[in-house]
């Protein structure tokens, strides 16, 4: 299997909308990135993000529309562990059954993306670290403990554990806590803070206020 560099960081404009719509783990399923998308624009969301595993190593036969789905809603991504293996498995291949720009696409995600003051990734944040590892792995005390060092304000969104939570610190302590479905979350009482959408796959998607620093866990089933 041929392994690329990894893209490391991409920056966006700091300038960030109103509603930020954010979701991940669709792992194959087309209908559900199509669905999660309305869902979020029918709520304001001017943005759209997807924190990786657009495709499912498992499903090649669905990576062309389930990119297509990301393009026609204009949906910023970031690759994931199954993006990069599908593409890696399929490039340079005639019988791999999809198509050459579906292939390059994933091939060019970014690792990580930088969005107003939050950072976006798949897993893990350490890209500079861990390259490619960092799309895998838990987000456990030790991982948390060493982004809140590096990040004493931070805000992370990450996908790949496939269920909604919430990781802070309060003084030496490291919390998790499962979001409730629509709870709004007052970010500024939470920060230094990491976040987990929750998959696609189960309903879930994520809208983020910038602007107001606060966040909704939904569903859309």
């Amino acid at each position: 299997m041929r392994i690329d560099p990894p893209k490391t960081v991409q920056v966006m404009p700091q300038k960030t909308p109103e509603k930020i719509g954010i979701m991940a783990d669709s792992h194959g399923d087309p209908e559900a990135i199509a669905t999660g998308a309305v869902f979020l624009k029918q709520r304001a969301c001017t943005s759209l993000y997807h924190l990786g595993d657009i495709c499912d190593s498992t499903l090649p036969k669905t990576a062309d529309d389930c990119v297509a789905q990301i393009k026609n809603h204009g949906i910023v991504a970031v690759k994931g562990n199954n993006d990069h293996t599908l593409a890696a498995d399929a490039s340079g291949r005639s019988d791999s059954g999809i198509r050459r720009e579906t292939i390059a696409f994933l091939e060019n995600l970014p690792l990580c993306l930088s969005v107003g003051s939050a950072k976006l990734v798949h897993s893990r944040p350490f890209v500079r670290r861990l390259g490619l590892s960092a799309m895998i792995g838990a987000m456990g005390q030790h991982e948390a403990a060493d982004f809140f060092r590096q990040n004493p304000n931070g805000l992370l969104f990450r996908g790949h554990s496939h269920k909604p939570e919430i990781i802070s610190r309060r003084g030496k302590k490291i919390r998790f806590f499962f979001p409730p479905e629509g709870l709004v979350i007052e970010l500024a009482d939470q920060r230094p803070c990491i976040i987990t959408c929750g998959a696609l796959t189960s309903g879930f998607v994520m809208i983020w206020e910038p602007g107001s620093d606060r966040l909704a866990s939904c569903t859309f089933t």
